[in-house]
């Protein structure tokens, strides 16, 4: 996993495939815990399949993210990943972008970039 550090208000994360996007999660909100001033956007260019216990640990990340005024955004999703997340009506949960750039512009929009 490679965790990048973008300004002072965003840590973007290039997830690998599963399953080893499963024991990177775990690092991910570990640092977004000790950070608590950042946003996060993950990167999903390399994940071509989901899973549940996936789904979960990104709706706690979430959950806790947005508890905290901040926001996860998802980039660089794939189609069938994409459709996994509408199939089960998550894509109205999370936010979605075509690519890490993308994301990173509005997370520096973002109200909360303050």
């Amino acid at each position: 996993m490679v965790v990048e550090t973008y300004a002072q208000n965003a840590v973007v994360v290039d997830l690998p495939p599963l399953p080893e996007a499963i024991d990177e999660f775990e690092a991910v909100i570990e640092i977004a815990c000790d950070r608590r001033n950042c946003d996060v956007v993950i990167d999903f260019s390399r994940v071509d399949i989901i899973n549940s216990q996936c789904i979960a640990l990104l709706l706690a990340m979430h959950a806790w993210l947005t508890q905290s005024g901040r926001r996860l955004i998802l980039s660089s999703v794939c189609g069938a990943v994409k459709r996994v997340f509408e199939v089960i009506g998550l894509d109205e949960v999370f936010e979605f972008t075509p690519d890490k750039s993308m994301a990173l512009k509005q997370v520096h929009r973002s109200p909360s970039a303050s």
